[in-house]
């Protein structure tokens, strides 16, 4: 077997480990509730420790991975995401468990800074759309697996199960990728810019945790504007430190790079759309249409089903055409489906919901690996690291405000519509225009790259 897929099946497994870790972890929340006798706001830490500690290390993780080798961050991470699943597993509280989560998403980030790189690395750039293409589809596989493998083992072995699985997987996937991954170039004479990395960080989890706990706490209360300020403020003086450090920890000459830059805020406002859907349609589908949990995840496999089939076609299609045409058509097709999931109501059938959500993995697995391909193929091999960090934490940033954004919007139009059970049904409409709206953007920050890089 070729180098390049012994080596894609070594980043399946840590990308589908981690894929797989975060849909399951969503299905067992109200079980953990229950468990820990604890409530809603709290438990919801359990999945933001792990998505806040993973957005604000891969950049840096990506920068050191370039310095050092992407071999030992990717190995480095499965182990410790195999032990973090371990301990997640024993956890006796829910302190201990949102602690062990951040371990594990440390571990996470690890994998999610070096597996594209990895692939970006191995495979030829007239392959490149394939490759990301194969990673969109395990992406999908695991998502899809996550909420069906999730409810049985919770039913039937208990929630320690769903952290328990990744252990044979993550021992295996570690032995293997010590054994089958080359040792890459190291860049020579690279320092750590640790000043950029820490501020960096500092401005990254004010912003996240302002973002999260906004709803909660009031958008106006003097612990999220001073979150917010903060966040800035750091920003700021990262900047600052950036422009001046001879090798930086983000150079922010890369955006000015019109492909690198259009194709990472295309990202980032999908995920902030797309997000608002995995917020919402639940609420609807189990209040509004009365779905039983598993039905709900039932028709939820349709966006992953269809991405999984799609993802491939589509990567092999932007290697043999013109990509920012195929990435721009993608992110219309999901606009247009959040559109006409936003006009379902109570008397909507299961056909018309799966049909509205297959159109959504319609749409994102036309756009994710052109998009994908043209971020990791618009900076040179040396800095793939940083290239495959940028790309992620616009991603994991995009779930964040999605999430943040949609609740904030639906929370007012309730209110808008008085604040009673029929208020349901337009707010959700009202919210769903609004990500469709947003998504409309992306399609024209993506048409953007379609002029040449000489102009």
């Amino acid at each position: 077997m070729e180098y390049k897929w012994k080596a894609m099946a070594v980043v399946w497994i840590g990308i589908f480990m981690a894929t797989l870790d975060g849909s399951i972890v969503n299905v067992a929340l109200p079980t953990l509730t229950d468990y820990f006798k604890t409530d809603i706001t709290t438990i919801e830490w359990v999945v933001m420790a792990y998505l806040v500690t993973i957005t604000s290390l891969l950049l840096s993780l990506g920068r050191i991975s370039d310095m050092i080798g992407r071999k030992i961050i990717f190995a480095g991470g499965l182990a410790i995401f195999t032990v973090g699943s371990g301990l997640c597993a024993f956890s006796t509280t829910e302190g201990q468990l949102i602690l062990f989560r951040i371990f594990q998403g440390i571990g996470a980030a690890m994998l999610m800074a070096t597996g594209v790189a990895i692939i970006t690395h191995t495979f030829p750039p007239r392959e490149r759309g394939k490759a990301m293409g194969l990673i969109g589809t395990v992406v999908a596989i695991g998502s899809m697996t996550g909420p069906v493998l999730g409810g049985f083992l919770i039913q039937r072995v208990g929630w320690q199960s769903i952290f328990y699985i990744n252990i044979p997987v993550g021992i295996v996937g570690t032995i293997m990728a010590l054994k089958v991954l080359h040792n890459d170039e190291k860049s020579k004479g690279q320092e750590f810019d640790i000043p950029g990395a820490l501020t960096l960080f500092v401005s990254l989890i004010a912003l996240l945790l302002a973002l999260s706990e906004g709803q909660e706490k009031g958008w106006g209360s003097s612990f999220i504007i001073f979150l917010f300020v903060s966040s800035l403020v750091v920003f700021i003086i990262f900047v600052t430190i950036e422009i001046r450090a001879k090798q930086p920890v983000l150079d922010l000459r890369h955006f000015r790079n019109r492909p690198f830059a259009a194709a990472n805020i295309s990202a980032l406002i999908s995920f902030m759309a797309m997000y608002s859907v995995i917020l919402l349609m639940p609420f609807l589908l189990q209040d509004e249409l009365k779905y039983s949990p598993q039905d709900v995840g039932i028709v939820f496999m349709a966006v992953p089903l269809v991405m999984s089939v799609v993802s491939p076609l589509s990567g092999w299609l932007s290697d043999r055409t013109n990509s920012h045409v195929l990435s721009s058509i993608g992110i219309g097709i999901a606009a247009l489906s959040i559109l006409s999931l936003g006009y379902l109501n109570d008397n909507s059938s299961f056909t018309e919901v799966a049909f509205r959500l297959s159109l959504l993995g319609l749409g994102m697995g036309l756009f994710q690996p052109p998009n994908n391909s043209i971020i990791m193929g618009s900076l040179p091999k040396e800095q793939l690291g940083i290239s495959a960090g940028i790309m992620g934490t616009m991603r994991n940033m995009g779930m964040v405000i999605g999430v943040a954004v949609s609740g904030a919007v639906f929370s007012n139009r309730y209110v808008f519509y008085g604040n009673i059970k029929s208020s349901f049904l337009p707010a959700f409409h009202d919210t769903f225009v609004v990500s469709a709206i947003i998504c409309g953007i992306a399609v024209v920050v993506s048409l953007v790259r379609t002029r040449p890089k000489s102009e």
